[in-house]
C-alpha cells in the first residue's frame, strides 16, 4: 500500500536550513523551537565546522509514541494523509509526548503551555501538494513522495535506532563519503565541553515536582499497605491525607494547561500517564473513605497502590538508563517495599530488599565509574545505617536514614534517563 513519506538524501544537504524558514512561511511563526530542525553529526570530529547535517521534523509514524501515550487523545490521525495530527486545545502541556517522541517533534512552548509539532503541511497534501519544506529544498535533498514504503525499510532508514514505522526514507552517507577528521587531535577537548553538548529532555531540576509526587506516592501507599493508619489519630489522619493532597497538587505543577487536567484520563488503554491518574485518584479516594466514613476491604486500596506505583515506573518504559540494566534501584515499587519493610520491622524483607537495590545501585556506579565520588558513597551507606538503627529499635533515626538515600537515588533517576533523541544519536554519525 503506497503512503506519504519524507524522502532524504544526507548526501546532498548541506545545512541552509531553507528547509526550515520554509515552514515557518508556510505554517506561521513558531516559537523558540522550529518544528523543523537541522542536526549537525561529528562536531567532536572537528569542532565549530560540522561535516554533515540531518533535516527532520515530524515523520508522522506508523505506530506514532505521540498519538499512542497522550493521555488526553491531542493527537489523531488523518485517514486520508497519514499526517499525526496535534490538537491544542485538547493538550494539557503534560510534556509526555516530548518524551515519547524518538525524533524530538512535539514541541512545548512554554508561552503557551501546550506542544505544537509538524503537521506535514496536510493542507498541502490534500492539494496534491508537497509540503512546503520539501518544496522549496534548494540542493533537492529533502523531497516528499506517496509511495510504497516497508515497515523494513522505514526501520533501516531511521536516523534513530527505534522501530516505531517511520515514514522517512534516508538515504544514508556514501561509504566514500568525506572528508573525516583524526579525533586524537581534539583529545586535549575537555570531557566538560564534550558532555556541554548533549541534550537532556528530563532531568531532576526540571521535573521537580515529579521527583517528590513520585516519593510522596511511595510513601503514602507503604504506609497504608503496612497498617499503621488503623491507629493513627484524627490529626494524624489529616496530615497523612494531606500528604496525598499534596502530591496531586505537585503533579499537577507538570501540566502547561492545568484547567485541563481533566482530560489526562481519557486514554488509560495505551497511556501509563493516564493509569497512573486514575490509579492514583481511586487509591486516594478509597482511602479518604476507608479513614474518615467507612471502612473500605484493605485488599482493594493496596491493589490500586501497588497499580499506581507499577503505573509510574511503566511510565519511564520508553526511557533508557544510561547503564546496560532495564531496571534502578529507585523505581518507586523497589521504594515502597523499602519502606513497608521499615515501618513494618520486616528485617528479612528489608534486608533482600536493600540487598537488592544496593547491587544494582553499586553495579551501575561501578560501570560509570561513580564509585569515587560523594553521592553514591552517601547512597551506599546511608540504608545500611538506617538497617543497623531498625535493629536497635531506633525507628526515627531509620526512617530518616532511609527517607534520604530514596531522595538521593530518586533524583539520580531523573537526571539518568534518557530517551532516543536524534541529537545525540546523529551527533557522531557513522558512514555507510
Amino acid at each position: 500500500m503506497k503512503k506519504n513519506i519524507f524522502i532524504f538524501d544526507q548526501n546532498k544537504c548541506v545545512g541552509c536550513h531553507a528547509c526550515v524558514i520554509a515552514c515557518i512561511n508556510e505554517n506561521g511563526f513558531q516559537a523558540s523551537n522550529q518544528w523543523r530542525n537541522i542536526h549537525k553529526s561529528q562536531e567532536s570530529h572537528f569542532p565549530n565546522l560540522p561535516l554533515f547535517y540531518l533535516s527532520l521534523a515530524c515523520n508522522h509514524c506508523d505506530d506514532a509514541p505521540c498519538l499512542k501515550n497522550c493521555p488526553s487523545i491531542a493527537y489523531s490521525r488523518d485517514k486520508i494523509t497519514g499526517a499525526v495530527i496535534h490538537h491544542p486545545e485538547k493538550c494539557i502541556g503534560c510534556k509526555y509526548c516530548t518524551w515519547a517522541c524518538p525524533y524530538d517533534a512535539p514541541k512545548y512552548i512554554p508561552s503557551s503551555g501546550i506542544v505544537e509539532k509538524c503537521t506535514f503541511c496536510n493542507h498541502r497534501i490534500e492539494e496534491k501538494l508537497k509540503p512546503a519544506c520539501a518544496n522549496l529544498c534548494p540542493v533537492g535533498a529533502l523531497d516528499f513522495s506517496n509511495t510504497v514504503f516497508s515497515r523494513e525499510e522505514s526501520f533501516e532508514s531511521s536516523p534513530v535506532s527505534v522501530n516505531v514505522g517511520s515514514n522517512m526514507k534516508m538515504k544514508k552517507l556514501r561509504k566514500d563519503q568525506g572528508p573525516e577528521m583524526d579525533v586524537t587531535l581534539f583529545e586535549n577537548q575537555s570531557q566538560n565541553e564534550r558532555s556541554s553538548k548533549k541534550h537532556q529532555k528530563i532531568s531532576a531540576k526540571e521535573e521537580w515536582p515529579l521527583v517528590i509526587f513520585t516519593l510522596l506516592s511511595a510513601l503514602i501507599v507503604s504506609v497504608f499497605a503496612s497498617g499503621i493508619t488503623e491507629s493513627f489519630s484524627l490529626f494524624n489522619k489529616i496530615v497523612y491525607l494531606a500528604s496525598g493532597a499534596i502530591a496531586a497538587l505537585l503533579s499537577m505543577f507538570h501540566l502547561g494547561k492545568k484547567n485541563r487536567v481533566w482530560r489526562s484520563v481519557l486514554n488509560p488503554k495505551s497511556s501509563w500517564l493516564s493509569k497512573e491518574i486514575i490509579s492514583f485518584a481511586l487509591f486516594y479516594a478509597f482511602v479518604f473513605i476507608h479513614l474518615l466514613l467507612f471502612k473500605i476491604p484493605d485488599v482493594i486500596i493496596i491493589f490500586f497502590g501497588v497499580t499506581l506505583l507499577i503505573s509510574i515506573d511503566m511510565l519511564y518504559a520508553l526511557a533508557t538508563w544510561r547503564w546496560q540494566l532495564k531496571i534502578h534501584s529507585a523505581q518507586t515499587i523497589f521504594s515502597g517495599i523499602t519502606i513497608y519493610s521499615v515501618l513494618t520491622s520486616s528485617l528479612h524483607l528489608l534486608a533482600f530488599i536493600l540487598a537488592f537495590r544496593l547491587t544494582i545501585y553499586i553495579y551501575k556506579s561501578y560501570k560509570r565509574n561513580e564509585m569515587d565520588s560523594l553521592l553514591p558513597i552517601l547512597r551506599v551507606i546511608m540504608p545500611l545505617i538506617s538497617f543497623g538503627f531498625l535493629l536497635q529499635q531506633q525507628y526515627i533515626l531509620s526512617i530518616i536514614f532511609m527517607v534520604v538515600a530514596e531522595i538521593i537515588d530518586r533524583i539520580e533517576f531523573y537526571n539518568e534517563l534518557n530517551v532516543p533523541d536524534p541529537k545525540l544519536e546523529f551527533s557522531v554519525q557513522k558512514k555507510g
